[in-house]
């Protein structure tokens, strides 16, 4: 039973287009399980049917034709029921509709499976038997397998299909992601990539062919030559048979091998890069397609050897990334290297395949108020290359190839957008209060660095995290005590008379360092934050003096340690804070008196934490709530991980709890607790957090102005009375949806949404 499931997949992955997949599918069927009909019908949202896409069996001329309602006959059913369905004779099934142009009147034995994608029914396939018999459980579950296989495939060429010029105004051509950074974006898709991925490489056409032709000349004998003096230092240390693995690379590579099919697509006018991704793909299927256990794991050598020939091939067609005005950057894995590395002044939006709305990309986008669209899982990457796009970061949506009335109104929400963030910055000097003057203080979020005039233009009172990790990401070795002095002393004297809370080093999960490698299964709960300095504290020592050092002089330092989850871990670190502090009041000598003990707090992001708040308090100043992470763990959700996303939300009643229980023990324990995370950059999100007690947020400076308008359109009642109502609604969506009524009763719905 494996193996023939085995060798329907790769029959379908081998398949060209989504149509020849459907095809290859109910032939296949048809042969694994002896049945007589095989039949696929796919969903259209558009017109709520259910369409034969494909059979074997049945009249094939009413392919594309036929057509049934999602709640007409067994096929509606099993749609509905979202689960298989069987019976010996479907004539007699009470759902029965007739079709007379499907002549299926010989058939009785039905049995029919959904194919569902993350919820959706993507359709049904079905399998038909002319003798009056109920198909055996083996039958159905073979066919339940193959269903939840074959959904991610069909999905994926689903949208593929979606990319093909020649469907014109045919298709929609949406894409739905993760909202990641507020506003709208017209522009053209450029891919980028790194170096050594093929099967990140875009499709790009050329019309420099010989050119083409010349660099991946080059890069086939550079490659040889490699190989040559790998075999060369590894003569000797390995036997001839692991040996003879380097002499087959360089047959692959030969002249009538692999450059030379490489070589034959480029002449039909492809870029050279994309045409060793065409052909590798090509070779991979056909490994991976192979019985012996040994031949398919060969696909891995095939894959290594490409690689390498594209590392070489791109040193020499690589340029740095040369950005045109109105640019939106795609990637598989958009970093906030690579925002380093662009010219910003010419990108107008940025799309990440993977990521979230809180990964460091997304919280730099957000920052430099780029909008950007995270996870968007099945976005076909090597499709997408000078194709104009939309996208909408408010809604977490990616329009491809869009017609001209979509972006004609896309263009109106565009300008009404610019409109209103000029009316915003109108109101960057005012103080930020509620309507009845009841003070919030709103701070924001840095990490490369922060133009502090910019920051105090908008009406920043200081900066409530900054992330130290930055630095350390940025270079190929741990920062001296020096170099850190440096940046540490510029960040408190920029924002000298406003509080500066400098988090401790957090890296481990989604942050690693080069020259640091974390390597574990499961990284969100390994380690990472405090566990880290602790267990190395020549790392945290050298930071803690560094940080003491750059703020002699001035009194606006506060210190946050991040992931504190045991009062073990906080005496720790706080004994590792008076050590340094003692060193470096010794090293000063009489130059000490103007070095003053920070306040001393903790980024409050696990449930652990928030179980323990009376006891840690104890021992501290302030307490920051790191919502991005604390929703994280409260919902046991994977933040990273797209097939989970729609639980990551912040307006989870859970959620939602817990924040109301932080505020409350703050309030008993008189500590101001502040919110950090992403949650407090959301218009709605702020209003919510005001209402439950919490009087400072930080976030990101492109977030400031909107939470500060939010926030003076309402009174301080009318704010926690807001929260008391919450507690009525039951779904994350439903706690959204009012908050959206109540800011659009006030005339602030251009804050959470394109247009006015």
């Amino acid at each position: 039973m494996l193996e023939q499931l085995r060798s329907v997949t790769q029959a379908v992955s081998l398949a060209d287009g989504q149509q020849q997949k459907l095809d290859v599918i109910v032939q296949q069927v048809c042969q694994a399980l002896k049945v007589e009909s095989c039949s696929i019908y796919l969903a259209d949202y558009q017109f709520h049917q259910y369409v034969l896409m494909a059979t074997r069996g049945l009249n094939p001329d009413g392919v594309g034709q036929i057509r049934l309602g999602f709640n007409e006959g067994i096929v509606g059913l099993v749609g509905q029921r979202e689960e298989p369905i069987r019976t010996s004779c479907a004539k007699e099934h009470p759902a029965f509709r007739y079709i007379e142009e499907a002549n299926e009147d010989p058939f009785n034995a039905f049995l029919g499976v959904p194919i569902i994608h993350q919820r959706k029914v993507l359709g049904i396939i079905i399998i038909q038997q002319c003798e009056a018999r109920d198909f055996e459980r083996d039958e159905e579950t073979f066919l339940i397998t193959l269903a939840a296989q074959l959904s991610s495939i069909l999905s994926l060429s689903e949208l593929s299909d979606l990319f093909d010029e020649h469907n014109g105004e045919r298709f929609s051509r949406t894409l739905p992601g993760v909202a990641a950074s507020d506003g709208v974006a017209i522009g053209t898709a450029r891919v980028i990539f790194p170096l050594e991925n093929i099967h990140s490489i875009p499709d790009r056409k050329t019309d420099d062919i010989d050119g083409e032709l010349e660099k991946l000349g080059k890069a086939v004998i550079a490659t040889h030559r490699q190989l040559e003096k790998m075999s060369r230092r590894m003569k000797g240390k390995v036997s001839e048979q692991e040996l003879s693995l380097f002499n087959a690379y360089q047959q692959i590579l030969g002249s009538k091998g692999l450059g030379a099919e490489v070589e034959m697509v480029v002449r039909e006018g492809y870029w050279a890069a994309t045409a060793l991704r065409k052909v590798i793909q090509k070779h991979l299927n056909e490994f991976k397609q192979m019985e012996d256990p040994y031949l398919r794991e060969r696909a891995n050598d095939i894959e290594d050897l490409a690689n390498r020939v594209l590392a070489q091939l791109l040193k020499t067609s690589y340029k740095p990334k040369v950005i045109e005005p109105n640019t939106i950057v795609v990637a598989e894995n958009f970093t906030a290297a690579m925002m380093a590395e662009l010219s910003l002044k010419d990108v107008v939006g940025v799309v990440s395949i993977k990521g979230s709305s809180t990964s460091h990309a997304a919280i730099l986008a957000k920052a430099l108020g780029v909008p950007a669209i995270m996870g968007l899982e099945a976005c076909p990457l090597t499709r997408v290359d000078g194709k104009q796009l939309i996208l909408d970061g408010y809604n977490g949506q990616l329009y491809v190839s869009p017609n001209q009335t979509l972006v004609s109104q896309y263009q109106q929400l565009l300008e009404e957008d610019r409109q209103l963030l000029e009316d915003i910055r109108k109101e960057d000097n005012l103080p930020c209060q509620t309507k009845d003057g009841q003070r919030i203080a709103l701070m924001i979020n840095s990490s490369l660095g922060t133009d502090s005039n910019r920051a105090r233009q908008t009406g920043a009172d200081g900066i409530g995290l900054y992330r130290t990790e930055i630095p350390f990401m940025q270079l190929e070795q741990f920062p001296s005590e020096d170099v850190q002095a440096c940046i540490y002393r510029d960040l408190l004297q920029d924002f000298r008379g406003l509080p500066v809370t400098i988090r401790t080093l957090d890296i481990g999960g989604d942050k690693q360092l080069d020259y640091f490698p974390i390597e574990e299964e499961n990284p969100f709960l390994g380690w990472r934050g405090i566990r880290v300095t602790l267990d190395h504290p020549e790392i945290f020592l050298v930071q803690l003096r560094a940080i003491f050092k750059a703020s002699v002089g001035f009194d606006n330092l506060k210190l946050a340690l991040p992931m504190v989850s045991t009062n073990e871990e906080l005496k720790e670190s706080l004994r590792l804070i008076q050590q340094a502090f003692e060193e470096v009041k010794e090293e000063l000598g009489d130059d000490c008196s103007s070095l003053q003990k920070p306040l001393i707090g903790i980024i409050l992001e696990t449930p652990a934490a928030v179980f323990q708040l009376r006891t840690l308090a104890k021992n501290i100043d302030f307490i920051s709530v790191g919502t991005n992470d604390l929703i994280q763990y409260t919902m046991a959700v994977d933040r990273n991980n797209l097939r989970v996303k729609n639980l990551y939300n912040h307006f989870q009643p859970a959620v939602i709890q817990m924040l109301k229980q932080v505020a409350c023990e703050c309030q008993n324990l008189a500590v101001k607790p502040q919110i950090c995370g992403e949650m407090a950059a959301d218009p709605l999100g702020a209003i919510l957090l005001i209402g439950m007690g919490f009087k400072e947020l930080s976030m990101n400076i492109g977030s400031l102005g909107k939470v500060k308008r939010a926030i003076s359109r309402f009174s301080l009642e009318e704010l926690n009375q807001l929260a008391e109502d919450i507690s009525q609604f039951e779904t994350a969506s439903a706690i959204r949806s009012h908050l959206l009524k109540i800011v659009e009763q006030r005339g602030l719905g251009g804050l959470v949404r394109a247009g006015n």
